[in-house]
């Protein structure tokens, strides 16, 4: 085998109830104990997690608001009942397509999908063997990038180990598009804007909706070569028989309030 390819698709919560509700102003009576309702948001005390609502917000269905909350990694795959499809490769042409469709939002606020997030295997490319975090691991290219239209780039630097013992080096590009299920583009943002305390991601997108997917390409090229997706490009090459190999990882979890 020349290729081994190492992609991870783990998702990521805080209360997840039925449906939002307004509030409907605080109540003076202590009398009912955990019957009450002291902040009026439609909560008993007994199961509100969230004292003291400000009056008139919506809250979910343990009484907190969007602004009583901090997004939390959703451990678990697949969240939200979801249906995850994958199909392509991602080191070919049209690269590899993943597909999220009947998102069961309930009284979730929000929504982030988050790239490049998990700690313990760095997104990357290596042509020359296992990667080399981090001189090989994927750098968010802003010159690259358009947020806006749903298109994030990350770049790196390579090498290619051939069959006469040379490793010549390469340039990597990572390209991702998101899209609602309208195929109208997802903004992509960095975390601090997304209000998303991440482990290790810098960018995500915030997925309002009930669907979304995710396009990816990785390619390489050399001092003379245009770009090309990197198993194309590490097929052609005079590869030793045995040894070498491509190496890619890339991972996208989801954080929800």
């Amino acid at each position: 085998m020349k290729h081994r390819i190492v992609i991870v698709a783990v998702m990521a919560s805080c209360a997840k109830g039925q449906a939002l509700q307004p509030d409907s102003g605080p109540s003076a009576d202590a009398s009912c104990g955990d019957m009450c309702d002291q902040d009026g948001d439609g909560v008993f005390d007994g199961a509100d997690q969230c004292p003291n609502t400000p009056h008139g917000v919506i809250v979910n269905h343990v009484g907190c608001a969007d602004s009583q909350l901090t997004p939390m990694l959703e451990p678990n795959f697949p969240p939200y009942n979801l249906t995850w499809t994958n199909a392509g490769e991602l080191g070919r042409a049209g690269g590899l397509t993943w597909t999220y469709t009947n998102i069961q939002r309930k009284d979730l606020f929000h929504i982030d999908w988050i790239v490049c997030d998990d700690p313990a295997m760095p997104c990357g490319l290596s042509l020359d063997g296992p990667i080399d975090a981090p001189a090989e691991a994927w750098q968010f290219s802003a010159a690259d990038s358009m947020l806006a239209m749903g298109k994030l780039v990350f770049t790196n630097t390579t090498k290619i180990l051939l069959a006469d013992t040379t490793t010549p080096t390469l340039s990597g590009r990572l390209t991702l598009t998101i899209v609602d299920s309208s195929e109208s583009p997802i903004v992509f943002a960095d975390v601090a804007t997304l209000g998303v305390v991440a482990r290790t991601g810098g960018y995500g997108a915030e997925i309002k909706g009930t669907a979304f997917k995710v396009v990816l390409l990785a390619e390489v090229k050399d001092a003379t070569s245009a770009w090309t997706p990197y198993m194309d490009y590490y097929d052609a090459a005079p590869t030793p028989v045995a040894g070498g190999g491509s190496h890619t990882s890339f991972d996208g979890w989801f954080y929800d309030k």
